[in-house]
């Protein structure tokens, strides 16, 4: 992993190494990180982070102060081998006894959230970003125990401090390295996925909010900046 991310900033520096963005007022930004439950020891082992995905559209109205919002999608997959096993949900399989799946399914998050924070060129093309999100989203759990025991789904407050290095890779385009930190207003327990077990959990385990630690990439494009490729400047033959 180590050698990756090396690899991956010298790509971008050589890639970057005549970029500057010239007008930074507007731009557009899609990231994609890798959500891991934290906080609350149940959800933590119960669910496992696949996907999150966030699209924004940022203003900035002062020289080093922007504003953005934007939606957003989050989606973690059941833990299927961490829930205990509970008959007519999970799924013993037959051909395999060695082999019992607890439960399938997982939750779905979809919101949206407007953000303040600070920005500052460091260099030509080197940025770095820290702001800090506030938004709502609903939370749906679909699992095979919520199709037994009823759906289950909650509407909750979040709020997300996150920092963001950001590369640019020619005077439109950007790429960042993005590290963030969820916490959601509503308490995980095991109800939400149609468990009926504590699971050895205590209410100590259960009493932080659900939290999640968001580590991924994006990619930017800051609009009235014409871009210096040739291919994309040359007219077609």
């Amino acid at each position: 992993m180590k050698k990756l991310l090396t690899g991956f900033f010298i790509v971008l520096f050589v890639l970057g190494s005549q970029a500057q963005i010239g007008n930074d007022k507007w731009n557009i930004t899609g990231e994609i990180t890798l959500p891991m439950g934290m906080g609350n020891k149940m959800f933590k082992n119960y669910l496992n982070g696949l996907v999150n995905v966030h699209p924004k559209i940022q203003y900035k109205p002062f020289k080093h102060w922007y504003v953005a919002f934007g939606p957003r999608y989050m989606y973690y997959k059941v833990n299927e081998y961490r829930i205990p096993f509970e008959p007519g949900v999970s799924n013993d399989s037959v051909y395999n006894h060695k082999k019992v799946v607890s439960m399938s399914g997982g939750m779905h998050v979809l919101g949206g959230d407007i953000e303040l924070g600070w920005t500052n060129w460091v260099g030509p093309r080197l940025g770095l970003e820290c702001g800090v999100r506030f938004g709502v989203a609903q939370q749906w759990f679909v699992t095979s125990g919520t199709r037994k025991y009823g759906s289950q789904s909650v509407t909750a407050a979040y709020i997300e401090p996150a920092i963001s290095l950001v590369l640019a890779a020619d005077e439109a385009v950007a790429y960042r390295w993005i590290v963030g930190y969820n916490f959601s207003g509503y308490n995980f327990q095991g109800y939400r996925i149609g468990s009926t077990s504590s699971g050895g959990y205590t209410a100590k385990d259960l009493r932080g909010p659900t939290q999640s630690l968001l580590v991924g990439f994006a990619m930017t494009y800051y609009f009235k900046n014409k871009r210096s490729d040739v291919f994309i400047d040359t007219p077609g033959e």
